[in-house]
């Protein structure tokens, strides 16, 4: 193994005492770095995948204890090198009954075809050994079908993670144990492409984006049941879900499509509904001290704004007439045809009382809001914006029309803040 896996490797076993949220954080990103540069070396990818899950396990303490208690971890590591050793010779062993040749009955070969089934957790694996120089991208920035629009500079390393990170000025990006190296490769490729779309319809400086480099994107690493993305307001993750792969044994397996698998299931299209939840709680969190940490109101399901809220100069003022607009007519007694029509869906698919919440209500309006502004330049993106409900719980780019400069003026007033 080269020193550079070995140094990481008795970090890990003297990672001891008290440490911080940024500790962890910190030696995760440099072991994530050192996985993508010995891809082609199994024992190093998987000592270091073994060690990447023990530090993700710590980080979710640390984050708890900071959260509950507003102070840090204490840190004991019960594991040595003979431990890592013993883990690397059983996976070893595990993963070389991963992929099995299939015989050709008609050429005779004996290499047969490779059947991708299962998940691959550790880099570096026989699967990804397979994959590495045949990897397929499918979220490029050139492809017609995922993004149009105003030309992206070349320039522009979209892919590359230490480029978007700092470009943007970003707290992380994760990613869970069962991606592959492909499937990492697309949802970096993705999310390059959306935060370059996202911060010209916001007019932001691609560093604002990173809301004083207070988001983290992760990518199938905290996923929660069903949904297909979540963010997290005690840590400003934006989490969205991996791709469904169909399940071992399923005859699904037989015309497994990872290409329609990334575009049309998990997380993707998702992206602008879960930073609007971020802006709302950076404004109620940070800006302003807002009921429920956010300038909507959070969990609250009151349809009405408080009204000294509504006549306030301020962003929780700019927020209450906006969601007001988005949820009722002028009079303030009878709902916008939106809302009526959403109401209807809501019943209509046995919702629950969770879309009702203000926070949810503005960040469907926000995502429609994006998707709009995109359209105007004659763009798209599928990965940041792409309806993945019934079209009746999202607002028509008519109805965003009619509120587009009340929207232009929260994110405006956010954006002096930042």
């Amino acid at each position: 193994m080269k020193t550079e896996v070995n140094n990481l490797i008795e970090e890990f076993l003297s990672f001891r005492g008290m440490k911080s949220v940024d500790d962890f954080k910190d030696l995760i990103e440099r072991v994530n770095k050192a996985v993508l540069s010995n891809l082609q070396d199994s024992e190093s990818a998987i000592k270091l995948e073994f060690i990447r899950q023990k530090l993700h396990k710590g980080l979710q303490i640390a984050e708890l204890n900071k959260l509950l208690y507003d102070s840090d971890s204490h840190v004991k590591i019960n594991v040595n090198e003979y431990d890592l050793d013993k883990f690397y010779e059983k996976e070893k062993k595990k993963q070389l009954g991963k992929i099995v040749p299939k015989k050709d009955k008609n050429s005779g070969s004996d290499l047969g075809k490779l059947v991708d089934e299962g998940e691959v957790p550790y880099q570096g694996s026989r699967a990804d050994q397979f994959w590495q120089g045949k990897m397929k991208v499918v979220f490029d920035a050139y492809n017609k079908q995922i993004r149009s629009g105003p030309e992206m500079p070349r320039t522009y390393d979209y892919g590359d993670i230490d480029y978007i990170k700092e470009y943007y000025n970003l707290k992380g990006i994760e990613f869970g144990n069962w991606l592959s190296q492909q499937d990492r490769s697309n949802y970096m490729s993705g999310l390059g492409i959306s935060l370059f779309d996202l911060h010209k319809a916001l007019v932001f400086n691609p560093k604002q984006l990173s809301l004083r480099g207070k988001i983290t994107v992760a990518f199938g690493a905290r996923g929660r049941g069903k949904a297909k993305g979540h963010f997290e307001p005690a840590t400003f993750a934006i989490n969205l879900t991996r791709y469904k792969r169909p399940k071992k044994g399923s005859t699904l397996v037989k015309r497994f499509d990872r290409t329609k698998l990334l575009m049309q299931s998990g997380g993707v299209g998702t992206f602008a509904h879960e930073y609007g939840h971020a802006l709302d709680f950076f404004g109620g969190t940070f800006l302003e001290k807002a009921p429920g940490k956010a300038l909507s109101g959070g969990r609250s399901q009151k349809l009405n704004s408080n009204k000294q809220t509504l006549k306030a100069n301020s962003l929780q003022g700019l927020m209450a007439r906006l969601l007001d607009k988005i949820i009722w007519q002028v009079s303030n007694k009878k709902h916008s045809a939106y809302f009526e029509r959403f109401l209807k869906a809501k019943k209509k698919y046995g919702l629950t009382s969770y879309y009702t919440r203000r926070a949810e209500i503005f960040a469907r309006a926000f995502e429609s809001y994006i998707h709009y502004k995109l359209q105007k330049h004659h763009a798209k993106n599928i990965f940041l914006a792409e309806s993945k409900y019934d079209l009746d719980l999202y607002m028509s780019p008519s109805e965003i029309r009619k509120i587009e400069g009340d929207f232009d003026s929260l994110i405006s007033a956010i954006k002096k803040r930042i």
